[in-house]
């Protein structure tokens, strides 16, 4: 057995591009108790027919310095993207429980179509923005998407009792290579950076008279450095037609990098798409697939922080969608390793469900605006209720997380970083990928069937763990199975890809281990059916301890 070193380097968490992570329906999830620990607690806040309205839809949810929650919403006249729309906001005084009146940030005159209501709070001077676009159909064009659009942005410094008069952004994306049309803030909610940076994503398009495939689907980020008296463009993720990226969200890390995690445009089942920028949004790293769990409804997704970014904090990030390959089982899910496993999940509803957003509300508990059950005579795209839920981690997580404290242990390792030993006539060449976990991922370069790479961890406590691995995904890559200290405990795992890059986390059993040293083998025993290798590249070992 020849010895193969690989560097060592703390692990940061966070350093992955895989914050689209989405873990199991509840019932699946290994790690789920069975127990109702905790709460759960719902509100209505908009209702298809309210004042006259044919629905609402595309959801901005956000807290202010003042402790309120502000939910807003297209208030859609008639139902479809370009036709008219106002803006319309419901504000909460006690962490969602009860709504004030519904109000208008902005109305139609019956023609205008506002849409993409996206808030973004600066947490110094406690200015609430809320950035919208206006679209437009172009002449000929009698379907229900728009062509273009023009970037607004509204402030109000009442708590979001009074909304300040527009001003137009669109001027940012002057001189535009790629012929984009439309610029759409969000949706969803922008993110202040630690260091006080306010940004925003926003997703372009060009006309949908375009072939899907012709559309040039991208995200690009603003900021301002000044409170927002001003505002700049910065980086976009690179444009590629097999990652057709719109409606994003964005996730700050421990160690400065940001992920930007979005939708898969045009339709169908795929994971969310992912992009990291490592010089605070003016450059970012080509688009992967992540599919930390199994890919869901093209629909938009909700993210937020709650713990991490802070000295000694436990790393959290709750993820919120629909777990279906349609429009269905609106669902949470927790990461304690920024997003590259999913070990509790929880569903708030199994039936019908459309787009969400998420928040950290101030007394520690999670906030969820959502739409569910379908309005009839309306497409089932769209809900008839959009609710606020709100539900404590206990709740989340069988009572593993309470706040005070995460899960009983979590280990989190690097394959890189492992020492390691291999079989004859296997290689392992360390390569840059910042999408991988820290930056880099080694690539196993087997010849053979049988051949492993066994990597040494080390626990600190003994206990029943789940066992998860996040693969990078590749053409011309073998299929392994998973031995811990010599006993097979999964697999087989094909981690072949034909023609996208690709993230996946799988989990691959349960295990009991003691304190101190364990090995993992990766053994390649096939290939894809496609392919002519067997290389494989393990990114990185996560242990979860089972919550006894």
């Amino acid at each position: 057995m020849e010895s193969t070193p690989i560097s060592r380097r703390t692990l940061v968490l966070g350093a992955a591009a895989g914050t689209a992570a989405i873990g199991a329906l509840a019932s699946a999830s290994p790690a789920a108790a069975a127990t109702a620990t905790g709460d759960v607690h719902e509100s209505l806040v908009f209702r298809a027919g309210d004042d006259g309205l044919a629905v609402f839809h595309v959801f901005g949810l956000t807290t202010t310095v003042a402790g309120s929650v502000l939910a807003f919403a297209e208030a859609r006249l008639t139902q479809h993207d370009a036709d008219p729309h106002h803006l319309a906001v419901r504000r909460s005084r006690d962490g969602g429980r009860t709504w004030e009146p519904l109000r208008y940030v902005r109305r139609s005159d019956g023609v205008q179509s506002f849409v993409n209501p996206t808030p973004l709070v600066d947490r110094a001077s406690g200015r609430i923005f809320l950035f919208h676009a206006e679209c437009f159909r172009d002449p000929g064009n009698t379907g229900g998407s728009p062509d273009g659009s023009r970037l607004y942005v509204v402030s109000s410094d009442d708590d979001g009792g009074t909304w300040s008069e527009p001003t137009e952004l669109t001027q940012l994306f002057d001189g535009d290579p790629n012929g984009q049309t439309l610029h759409m803030p969000g949706p969803g909610h922008g993110l202040q950076l630690a260091d006080g940076r306010l940004m925003l994503q926003v997703w372009h398009r060009r006309a949908i008279a375009f072939p899907v495939a012709e559309r040039r689907y991208g995200v690009t980020v603003i900021h301002s450095d000044d409170g927002g008296a001003t505002w700049q463009a910065g980086g976009g993720v690179p444009l590629d037609g097999a990652y057709p990226l719109n409606e994003a969200r964005l996730i700050e890390r421990p160690d400065g990098a940001l992920v930007v995690l979005g939708r898969y445009a045009s339709g169908g089942t795929h994971p969310r798409i992912a992009s990291v920028s490592t010089d605070r949004g003016a450059t970012w790293s080509p688009p992967v697939l992540d599919a930390s769990a199994r890919p869901v409804n093209a629909i938009d997704t909700g993210v937020i922080r709650l713990t991490g970014l802070g000295e000694r904090e436990d790393s959290r990030i709750v993820f919120s969608r629909t777990d279906s390959p349609t429009r269905r089982n609106m669902t949470v899910s927790i990461s304690y390793d920024e997003g590259m496993s999913w070990p509790y999940s929880r569903a708030l509803t199994a039936g019908p469900a459309s787009y969400s957003d998420i928040v950290a509300l101030p007394d520690g508990r999670i906030g969820v605006l959502y739409g569910r059950e379908h309005q009839p005579g309306v497409t089932t795209s769209f809900s008839r209720d959009v609710v606020f839920a709100t539900f404590d981690l206990a709740w989340l997580t069988g009572g593993a997380d309470t706040g005070r404290r995460g899960p009983a242990t979590r280990h989190s390792f690097e394959v890189e970083d492992l020492p390691a030993a291999t079989s004859p006539g296997l290689t392992v060449v360390r390569t840059a990928d910042p999408a991988a976990s820290g930056g880099s991922v080694v690539e196993v370069r087997a010849t053979d069937y049988g051949q492993y790479l066994e990597a040494t961890v080390e626990i600190t406590r003994g206990g029943e763990y789940d066992l998860y691995i996040r693969f990078r995904h590749q053409a011309n890559c073998g299929v392994v199975v998973i031995d811990v200290d010599g006993a097979r405990l999964g697999g087989p795992i094909d981690t072949s890809t034909l023609s996208v890059r690709s993230f996946k986390t799988e989990r691959v059993g349960r295990v009991e281990l003691g304190r101190g040293r364990h090995t993992v083998r990766f053994t390649v025993v096939d290939k894809h059916v496609d392919s002519t290798g067997v290389r494989f590249s393990p990114d990185l070992v996560s242990l979860v301890q089972i919550h006894g």
